[in-house]
């Protein structure tokens, strides 16, 4: 009897254990890759889904809302292959249940790129390496990504994220900046010596 006693007091501590680790666990979170194609004027996806009949293409809005866009090449490939799919209102596609990889192709509007996501995604942006993120008067990256400089590229990481936003650059926009910076100091110098020399004539009156 004492040996069953203590199997029950075993088979409870066990469960209770397996269910303290599922409720403190987090969920998952999936994965999406973007990348910037060379002439910066649009991009490629991949985006995972799990459990999920339908997938909308979005965009944020200037409020943070979700808003839909046009994008192109689009695949669904599941664990057997490439699924086929319909083409729903308000950029909405729709599928057999499942677990799904879509990729899709879309248009960049200026030299900036953001993902917004119903659910925690880890996310990946990679830019060409003739592009920047890190001078924080022309480049911009969101709360919590990471930046990775190689020699062919540069890769933005977040790890569990709704969201994801960059603003990039090139060496000829440094350029331009560097020109109207030093312009800027040359002409608030001329003003500052112009000044005092004026202050310095009329004391001497």
């Amino acid at each position: 009897m004492q040996s069953t006693n203590r199997d029950r007091c075993h088979l409870t501590c066990l469960a209770l254990c397996l269910a303290a680790l599922i409720l403190a666990s987090p969920a998952f979170a999936q994965n999406a890759t973007f990348s910037i194609n060379e002439n910066a004027s649009s991009y490629s996806a991949s985006v995972e889904i799990t459990d999920t009949d339908s997938y909308q293409f979005t965009k944020p809005g200037y409020l943070g809302e979700a808003v839909p866009i046009s994008v192109r090449e689009i695949r669904v490939m599941g664990v057997h292959g490439e699924v086929s799919y319909d083409e729903q209102r308000n950029s909405v596609i729709t599928f057999p249940e499942g677990d799904y990889l879509i990729s899709y192709e879309g248009d960049l509007d200026g030299n900036s790129f953001s993902a917004l996501f119903k659910t925690p995604y880890n996310v990946t942006i990679s830019l060409p390496g003739v592009y920047f993120v890190d001078n924080p008067l022309l480049g911009y990256v969101s709360q919590g990504g990471s930046v990775l400089v190689g020699e062919n590229q540069t890769t933005i990481l977040w790890e569990s994220t709704r969201y994801a936003e960059i603003r990039f650059y090139d060496e000829l926009r440094l350029f331009i900046l560097s020109v109207f910076g030093t312009i800027w100091v040359v002409f608030m110098i001329i003003l500052l010596f112009g000044y005092y020399s004026m202050r310095a004539a009329s004391r001497r009156e």
